[in-house]
């Protein structure tokens, strides 16, 4: 996790100076508290519960013209949610076990992801302190931890069960609030909707006895509340 840390930090001191540059490129900080679910597209498989989690990145924007950015950065979130199979799994792992999941069996899923968003940034001229802005594109996720609730044990590594890579899109709005310079507070709501398959979980397809993989995304939404310069 430490490497992570210093990681942030340096992109924090990095994008500090370049927005320096004429405010050609813009930088700051946020924390983010996540509401996450699991959505399967299965007969087998039912979202079971939503995961409260949070989240703090860097955005950075490079400032294409006075209303159009490119944004991007590099965020943490610790998100996740709960399914439910409504067939056995024969075959779960986890890092110390191999479970044999029932019928009705519910996993907890808590994971960790780092994720490098890019998206464009429609804003507005600054009207009263306050500029609003509306931005949409891809999120491409990585894998950082995954633990779950497996049947009678808790706080498994799971990483076998979970894809190491995640794709999804975005759709945010907000606004940034002038406390004079080139310092602002920015308050965004976040909708992020998965593209790619989270699970690695295998059912048995009842006609013919074959394994079959479930297809499962993650959606999230989030408040973020931080400080640009």
């Amino acid at each position: 996790m430490k490497k992570y840390v210093f990681g942030l930090m340096f992109i924090i001191f990095s994008s500090g100076l370049f927005a320096q540059e004429g405010n050609k490129v813009s930088g700051g900080l946020y924390i983010s508290p996540i509401v996450g679910w699991l959505k399967p597209d299965s007969k087998t498989v039912q979202k079971d519960a939503s995961r409260f989690g949070f989240g703090f990145g860097i955005p950075i924007d490079f400032n294409l013209t006075k209303n159009l950015a490119l944004s991007t950065g590099i965020s943490f979130e610790n998100t996740g949610g709960s399914l439910k199979f409504l067939d056995s799994v024969p075959s779960f792992e986890a890092v110390d076990s191999t479970y044999i999941l029932k019928k009705g069996s519910i996993v907890n899923y808590k994971t960790q992801f780092i994720e490098i968003p890019i998206s464009f940034k429609g804003k507005t001229n600054e009207i009263g302190y306050i500029t609003y802005f509306l931005k949409a594109g891809i999120s491409p996720c990585f894998r950082f931890k995954a633990k779950g609730d497996v049947t009678v044990s808790s706080g498994d590594d799971i990483k076998a069960e979970v894809s190491a890579f995640n794709m999804g899109y975005h759709i945010a709005g907000g606004i940034e609030y002038s406390l004079g310079g080139s310092t602002k507070l920015l308050v965004e709501a976040i909708f992020t909707n998965g593209l790619t398959n989270f699970s690695k979980a295998e059912t048995i397809d009842k006609p013919n006895g074959t394994l079959k993989r479930e297809k499962v995304i993650m959606n999230s939404i989030g408040l973020r509340v931080g400080i640009l310069f």
